[in-house]
């Protein structure tokens, strides 16, 4: 019904145009009769040879436009139409160019943006319904793909709309081609003076996506100098250092903003987590150096190998660990400071609390692995007492959790481990029961 209507407005508008315009140039009549009854490459002849009478008039160039306007309407596929609007796009301008040269121009001369915003509205609206309208994208199999050939006829007609460049930017991100919307993003923000903070944002986000970082921190960089009070730049800015690997910048950045809002919980909770995260991979590396004694212990005992090499890798994977577990103890006591914080100024965040509980049961972990590799009773019986109060911190913790979020399975999950480790049997059945163990 839409597109019905579309149609039949476009009917009148073309019969509006047609009879405001009054010629005495015969090659132009028959031209817009032509036009009229849509015998359009009859009109565009017709037209040619007007141009060859007439050289220096926009006349026949304004009529070539309206014709290749009109002829694309006809034209099923939104895609199989960019020649014509090149066409169009053409004339138009050199329709533009000798009205204003002439000294008594026709009253077409004042028509001419009627017709480029008219002719754009039709593609940038129709691309427009094919994201927004339930019952239209039901009539094509890829209506995503549609609005983008839409939208691109639509900057082929009007290449200065910033909003259909926005737009399309936006289209071809939904749809997966992020190369394709950093190129109409850069083109729209080239067209605007200021560029918009949220452009910056949003031409990141598509570099990240399009597996770019680099660039992503670029372009945010000099959204930030142009915009050195947006936080919402900037946050996005150290989410691109973090994808980028960088993540000493990233976090340098989440402190910056702490320290110009050091109330807001979700700058600390970012901050918090990236440590854990920084924490929790320092751990996998003990860990693995953990696997890797236990196989250099069994060849020892199995009498494999060199013993004294064997022997002296063990003492060398010992003294790694033990600078690794002295930077992993330093990531996790800042990030359960950050983390600390968060649940200090909101009160409700049960992810704060999970991860609390992560940050604990990881120094556990080690913690237990280092008892397990020690031959002296005396240090492992100490170790085995410090793991168990921390895994009691893990525990407060991930209750706390729990009791905001009981629809958590995975709080659920890390709950019933650490019942186990403290032997608690029947709350951690309970535990395994609600994690659906």
């Amino acid at each position: 019904m839409k597109k019905l209507l579309r149609n039949l407005f476009s009917a009148i508008l073309l019969v509006g145009i047609l009879a405001s315009c009054e010629t005495s140039d015969p090659l132009i009549e028959e031209a817009q009769k032509n036009i009229f009854t849509q015998r359009f490459d009859s009109a565009l002849s017709v037209l040619d040879r007007s141009i060859e009478k007439n050289p220096e008039t926009g006349l026949p160039y304004y009529y070539k436009s309206l014709a290749y306007a009109e002829k694309a309407k006809t034209i099923p596929q939104a895609g199989e139409r960019k020649e014509t609007y090149t066409n169009f796009r053409e004339n138009i301008l050199t329709a533009r160019e000798k009205f204003a040269s002439m000294e008594e121009a026709p009253s077409e001369k004042g028509d001419v943006t009627n017709l480029v915003l008219n002719t754009w509205g039709f593609e940038h609206n129709t691309a427009i319904e094919y994201v927004n309208s339930d019952s239209l994208r039901a009539t094509v199999d890829e209506p995503i793909k549609t609005s983008i050939a839409h939208l691109e006829n639509a900057v082929i007609i009007n290449p200065d709309s910033t909003l259909s460049w926005d737009i399309l930017a936006q289209v071809r991100g939904i749809d997966g081609d992020y190369s394709g919307a950093i190129s109409a993003l850069e083109t729209s923000m080239d067209l605007k003076s200021p560029t918009p903070a949220e452009d910056y944002q949003r031409l990141g986000s598509y570099y990240n996506a399009d597996s770019q970082p680099e660039k992503a921190i670029d372009v945010l960089n000099t959204g930030v100098e142009a915009y050195p009070d947006s936080i919402q730049l900037v946050t996005v800015l150290a989410d691109a250092y973090m994808q980028a690997g960088q993540r000493d910048k990233s976090m340098q950045t989440l402190r910056d903003l702490i320290e110009r809002d050091p109330q807001n919980a979700r700058y600390h909770f970012a901050l918090g987590t990236q440590l854990l995260q920084a924490a929790t991979e320092v751990t996998e590396e003990i860990d693995a150096n953990y696997d890797t004694i236990y196989e250099y212990t069994t060849q020892l005992r199995n009498n494999e190998g060199d013993s004294d090499a064997i022997n002296a890798s063990i003492d060398s994977l010992i003294s790694e660990n033990e600078e690794l577990l002295t930077s992993m103890n330093s990531y996790s006591a800042q990030a359960e400071e950050e983390l600390v914080q968060v649940t200090e100024l909101d009160s409700d965040n049960a992810q704060a609390y999970e991860y609390l509980g992560i940050s604990y049961q990881n120094k556990a972990s080690v913690l237990y692995q280092k008892r397990n590799f020690t031959q002296d009773n005396e240090l492992a019986t100490q170790l085995d007492e410090q793991a168990k109060e921390i895994i009691r911190q893990a525990m407060t913790a991930y209750e706390k959790s729990a009791e905001l979020n009981p629809d958590n399975v995975r709080v659920w999950q890390s709950l019933s481990r650490v019942y186990l480790q403290l032997d608690m049997q029947e709350k951690a059945e309970e535990a395994m029961n609600k994690a659906g163990m």
